[in-house]
């Protein structure tokens, strides 16, 4: 009848709440990636392009500072010197730009060795990044020009002042014979020969072009990217939901919060509304077979049938468990003990005058109240709720009440009470300790855990004994199609209304109510 439990979620339990969550996890994985996919679509696009460079020690500095000069320190001077306003000013000049737009000029670009990981760091590549591919493409192929000419500028700059320092030497008269001055004259024409030689000494290997695609944003991949996080939230959303989730949610939940037997499922065909098939009346079979053996020590004549709340099915449950009785061949009492809303006999489809409140006043006697239901076998009789007194609460915990049930549990088999919500309104407390014992109906997905507790409490501190559960709301034939294989079967019994006419009845075929 229960399912196993187990410690920890198994993956039967995480399918139910994916299920259940389904509509909310299907928005969740569509919604976030179709968000960041149109939200990243709508940013404005990034072009890159990149210029290579080869930084070479230039001649003068070799030749002047030879035992100072590694590539390694080429290649930092040339990186320090591409973020310098010196070439960001020459950079903007060839763009035609003001040299006021040095530095953000250099905000485009990124300079870095080409081939980090290679002997050969040589290559600089210059990357400039803009909104559009053909301004990219000229801020990188500018920056690289103006780290050309600045470097080239440079070393003709300290071949200058070493003629200039040579060339002063000279005309002071200070050397002294024929063979300096032939010397200074032979390093002369070397830095000459030297300050012409500087435009090579940064060439533009291979110069940026625009860019055909953009470097972002990228929606395709931040969208795979959502969708993976979407999916992964999916997944770990449910039990975490489930978790905060008061509501009942699984049979099994029932048994942990009363420490009693689940006695059946009732799916929704049972509702008026429905139209019920087998398993209506597989689970109301169930539901007396399951007290009769769970019960097996102790006889029963009496139950109250109880819900924590409103709306849980109790009704629904307390007219099919009495029709299953009689059609065992029990004769079977049912008492409607919601006095301010009666809903059993308009759920059978009759219309009386007095009921159990005439009765309990002493204006009717009980053999003028009881009305007979024609079943197949055994033997149904309802004592009905009529008008609504003004003490309903007085009248069910009074003596006579309590003569009541004495006289019918030795009259009849069993005698079933329906009683309005156990936390809504006391009412139905004095009658606990009355009976042999009681029934509590929860709705799944529906009823709150701690109202499912707060109602066991109170049965047990008024005497009563909580004999198992029922959980109403199962989806037939679905995670829980625990119901029978017996295919078709014929209605149930009949009832006789006002005009004597007899009007067929089946398990669960009875007029809307709420519950």
């Amino acid at each position: 009848m229960n399912e196993p439990r187990q410690e920890g979620l198994d993956i039967r339990q995480w399918g139910r709440m994916l299920w259940r969550r389904k509509w909310l996890l299907l928005a969740i994985v569509i919604l976030i990636p179709t968000v960041v996919y149109v939200g990243t679509a709508r940013l404005p696009k990034v072009y890159q392009s990149k210029a290579t460079i080869n930084v070479r020690a230039s001649a003068a500095a070799s030749t002047l500072f030879s035992s100072h000069i590694s590539a390694s320190s080429d290649i930092a001077e040339a990186q320090t010197l591409i973020k310098t306003t010196v070439v960001g000013r020459r950079a903007a000049r060839l763009l035609g730009d003001s040299p006021a737009n040095a530095r953000a000029i250099l905000g485009h670009i990124t300079v870095g060795p080409t081939n980090p990981n290679e002997s050969d760091v040589s290559f600089l590549t210059i990357t400039a990044q803009a909104s559009d591919p053909v301004e990219a493409a000229r801020i990188a192929n500018a920056v690289a020009r103006a780290v050309a000419q600045t470097r080239t500028s440079n070393a003709i700059r300290l071949v200058n002042r070493q003629i200039a320092a040579l060339t002063l030497q000279s005309e002071s008269g200070e050397a002294t014979d024929e063979a300096t001055d032939e010397a200074t004259e032979q390093e002369l024409r070397q830095l000459r020969l030297l300050k012409a030689s500087q435009a090579g000494t940064t060439l533009i290997i291979e110069p940026a072009v625009p860019a055909a695609t953009p470097i972002s944003p990228k929606p395709r991949r931040n969208a795979t990217i959502a969708l993976i996080l979407a999916l992964l939230t999916a997944a770990a959303l449910p039990p975490l939901l489930d978790r905060l989730d008061r509501r009942l949610r699984e049979p099994g939940e029932l048994e942990e919060l009363l420490e009693a037997p689940v006695l059946a499922l009732i799916p929704d065909d049972a509702f008026p509304g429905h139209i019920p098939d087998m398993h209506v009346r597989e689970s109301f079979e169930t539901l007396r077979a399951s007290l009769t053996y769970f019960n097996v020590d102790r006889a029963l004549s009496s139950l109250v049938v109880a819900s924590p709340i409103q709306q849980d099915g109790k009704t629904t449950v307390a007219v099919n468990m009495a029709l299953a009785y009689a059609l065992d061949e029990r004769d079977v009492v049912l008492i409607d003990g919601d006095l301010r809303r009666p809903q059993v006999a308009t759920r059978l489809g009759m219309e009386v005058g007095v009921g159990l409140d005439a009765v309990l006043v002493g204006t009717k006697t009980l053999d003028e109240t009881l009305v007979d239901i024609n079943v197949e076998a055994g033997r149904l009789r309802i004592l009905p709720g009529a008008i609504p007194p003004p003490n309903p609460a007085v009248l069910l915990g009074s003596k006579r009440m309590r003569s009541l049930l004495a006289e019918l549990s030795e009259q009849v088999d069993l005698v079933v009470i329906d009683t309005p919500g156990l936390l809504a309104v006391s009412d139905a407390i004095p009658l606990f300790n009355q009976v042999d014992g009681s029934v509590l109906v929860s709705r799944l997905g529906r009823t709150p855990k701690d109202a499912i507790q707060r109602a066991n409490q109170v049965i047990k501190s008024a005497g009563g004994t909580v004999l198992g559960s029922v959980a109403t709301g199962a989806h037939a034939g679905g995670i829980y199609g625990y119901y029978g294989y017996y295919g078709s079967y014929g209605d149930g019994a009949e009832s006789r209304n006002g005009s004597g006419r007899l009007r067929k009845l089946s398990f669960g075929g009875f007029r809307r109510s709420s519950d």
